[in-house]
């Protein structure tokens, strides 16, 4: 049977450990600061070091896709393993990265690519990507593979807050939370992704009941049925592990997947951020 290679891109924020375990490869965006050397997110610059130029040295960031030439070089390399290749990537609405991709594709003439638009980012993203290797490591068809794909896409949901919307504004990535600029200190902005946007949902005051109702979403949208989750965090580990603790306490989910939202995710969200990724299986 055909080998599947599964291939996405670094807004992924999958941990290190599960890219290795499932043989996943994963093409890095770049994070640029104060107009310096783009820097490959997760090879140049991991995520503790992003966070402390942010926060301690107070320098700006922003970002930039992989070219189509980057992306044909690990297509060509993939292909001559020989087999399929499924390449999913960030939201067309955020990020020029699935174009990039299908560019590459055409660069690359006689090979077997697919690349998907997943209109998700971070952990929406990465559970996708999780669950695409998981089935091609398992010697599932480029088939059954895409139809893993296609099936979890829309169930999906990824429900977070900001410290600050300033990040995403100064990005351009606030879609719809547009509304909430100007949010007084110490509102929390609640934010859900849909067709790949950012939107509003509500304000919350303050980081304990933002973390709260995050919970009592994900209770509502699931009904009480059986998850599988992760949880995201703009470098706060402490957070985290406190809306982790709380979530298994009060939802049918198994060990959520946590991780830090990586240098480019975290340019838009700002540090402080916080959120759940789930789906229904």
């Amino acid at each position: 049977m055909n080998k599947v290679h599964i291939v996405t891109d670094s807004t992924a924020d999958l941990p290190k450990e599960l890219i290795k375990e499932y043989g996943i490869t994963v093409v890095p965006l770049k994070v640029i600061f104060n107009g310096c050397e783009p820097l490959l997110d997760g090879v140049d610059i991991e995520t503790e070091q992003f966070y402390r130029r942010l926060l301690e040295k107070r320098e700006l960031s922003n970002t930039s896709q992989p070219t189509p030439a980057e992306f044909a070089s690990v297509y060509n390399g993939l292909s001559g393993e020989g087999g399929s290749i499924i390449s999913i990537h960030i939201s067309s609405a955020m990020s020029g990265t699935c174009q990039s991709a299908r560019m590459g594709k055409d660069m690359v003439p006689g090979a077997d690519i697919e690349v998907i638009d997943s209109k998700l980012v971070s952990m929406g993203l990465g559970q996708v990507v999780l669950e695409a290797a998981g089935a091609a490591r398992a010697g599932s068809s480029r088939e059954e593979v895409l139809e893993v794909v296609h099936g979890l896409l829309p169930r999906q949901q990824v429900y977070f807050f900001v410290d600050s919307l300033d990040y995403l504004a100064r990005g351009g990535r606030i879609g719809k939370a547009q509304a909430f600029l100007g949010t007084i200190l110490n509102v929390k902005p609640l934010l859900f992704l849909k067709d790949g946007v950012v939107h509003p949902y509500e304000k919350v005051r303050g980081k304990a009941k933002a973390i709260e109702r995050l919970i009592q979403l994900v209770k509502e949208k699931t009904g009480g049925h059986k998850i599988k989750c992760s949880l995201v965090h703009g470098n706060d580990p402490a957070g985290v592990e406190q809306l982790r603790v709380k979530l298994m306490a009060t939802l049918n989910c198994g060990e959520p997947v946590v991780s830090g939202l990586g240098a480019v995710v975290g340019t838009h969200a700002g540090p402080g951020a916080l959120g759940v990724v789930f789906y229904i299986p």
